[in-house]
């Protein structure tokens, strides 16, 4: 079909469509690749990325094509053109954030600070390459010779035998070593906060991840801790 055939609703509606597709293989990267698993929920930066996308690919392309399409135009292959390069310009920039600064890992160096959420952008390549090969995504810090307990001053100095994964049987010591037994424990969990986001990472005793929570949801869980409600007691029946 050629151009000069459509009116300029159809023209909306191709755009929109081609932007659709490309919108949803974006949103399909970003949680099946970019940000898998718990990491999707640790840190959900990527909200801003996707919505400013959105609204450049969603939006404002194919509302500049409704505005500006006219069949009669002399213009109109270079004034789409202008739109589609604008268009693909934004797209590329919003993947380039997502991609760059996506978090790869969760690591505890010393327990009371929590959880530090490490990015792809802030590693060496070394490390970098062994936290994507490796099978987890939660990590404790036993630092080299001379490093700090308090995780290193330079994340490009963060080596990958210094990340040891929480399941492999030394999580507890290394939690106690680092603060009282029990302060971080309740009913067989472990739960800690994750950087600022004010989530919190809980896994059992054995490092098994078992969710995130928001600040909330911690508040009400440990307000029906410590008040349980009572089970209702049915009045006796009247003989």
């Amino acid at each position: 079909m050629h151009l000069t055939s459509w009116n300029r609703y159809q023209a909306f509606a191709a755009h929109f469509g081609i932007s659709l597709v490309l919108f949803f293989i974006l949103v399909a990267l970003v949680f099946g690749v970019w940000y898998p698993g718990i990491l999707s929920e640790a840190d959900q930066g990527w909200h801003q990325a996707l919505l400013m996308i959105a609204g450049v690919d969603l939006v404002l392309g194919p509302t500049l094509t409704l505005l500006v399409f006219n069949p009669a135009k002399k213009s109109l292959k270079m004034d789409l053109s202008i739109i589609a390069v604008v268009q693909l310009a934004a797209l590329i920039a919003g993947v380039y954030t997502v991609h760059t600064t996506r978090p790869v890992a969760l690591y505890v160096a010393f327990p009371p600070q929590g959880y530090e959420i490490l990015y792809a952008q802030t590693l060496n390549s070394d490390t970098l390459k062994a936290i994507q090969t490796s099978d987890n995504q939660v990590f404790y810090y036993l630092p080299n010779s001379g490093g700090s307990i308090f995780g290193p001053e330079n994340y490009q100095h963060l080596t990958a035998e210094e990340l040891h994964p929480i399941t492999d049987g030394g999580f507890m010591d290394f939690l106690h070593s680092r603060a009282p037994a029990g302060l971080f424990e309740f009913n067989d969990t472990v739960r800690l906060t994750i950087g600022l986001t004010g989530n919190w990472l809980i896994t059992d005793t054995e490092g098994k991840v078992l969710g995130v929570k928001s600040g909330q949801q911690m508040q009400e869980a440990a307000t029906a801790e410590r008040d349980p409600v009572s089970p209702a007691v049915n009045p006796p029946a009247e003989q």
